[in-house]
């Protein structure tokens, strides 16, 4: 699946006069971290080199496997046409990205991140590109989430992964809380992000959820 064309060319933008041999470089740092599911306090993606690695090597895919994922829930869900999206670990917005292209009526959003770099570009290749209205907050998924307003559409995307297992229970409380019609849950797919998954949804069902996707 191709990223949007002005998210392609916002992209090809900030790459333009970066150096190879430093974006390779970042690349693997990157990539490292992200298989060993390092929780060692530091973020993924904590400064401008690493965010253009990312946006580099994994956006595509990520932008593809979110995609693909609110595809399966408009499949499931045709009548389901959000006004309302809060993102919680949004990244540089590849889900406001996603959630655009596939409700057009959508009319805000709030990205929760925690990282300043990737706030900054999520921020630059939205501007002028989708007309949503959207707030970007600096944010820990674990910590920050109280005083947020409920969204039809919550969604936590490659999040659930960078958590203490012990925390997770409490997010994913939060998160539904916060729920006004649809919750989105997207992890890797590895057998680790499976047994997220499968957590994520017996503690949803035990709150009341329905599974739709």
């Amino acid at each position: 699946m191709e990223l949007p064309a002005p998210l392609r060319q916002g992209v090809d933008s900030l790459l333009e006069k970066v150096p190879l041999p430093a974006l390779k470089q970042a690349a693997k740092k990157l990539s490292e971290r992200y298989r060993a599911e390092l929780r060692d306090g530091r973020l993924h993606m904590a400064e401008d080199m690493a965010v253009k690695a990312y946006l580099a090597t994994r956006l595509p895919a990520t932008y593809a496997a979110v995609r693909a994922s609110v595809g399966a829930l408009t499949d499931a869900c045709p009548d389901f046409q959000p006004k309302s999206l809060l993102d919680i670990g949004a990244g540089p917005g590849t889900m406001l990205w996603a959630t655009a292209e596939a409700w057009p009526e959508l009319e805000q959003a709030v990205l929760v991140e925690a990282s300043a770099a990737v706030r900054k570009v999520g921020q630059s290749l939205a501007a002028g590109a989708i007309a949503v209205r959207t707030n970007w907050i600096a944010g820990d998924a674990t910590i920050d989430l109280v005083g947020l307003e409920p969204a039809d559409l919550v969604s936590a995307t490659y999040v659930l992964d960078e958590i203490v297992p012990a925390s997770l229970p409490k997010l994913i409380d939060r998160l539904w809380r916060l729920t006004a019609d649809s919750l989105l849950i997207v992890e890797p797919g590895t057998p680790a992000g499976w047994q997220r998954i499968l957590v994520a949804r017996s503690q949803l069902i035990e709150a009341g959820a329905h599974v739709s996707a």
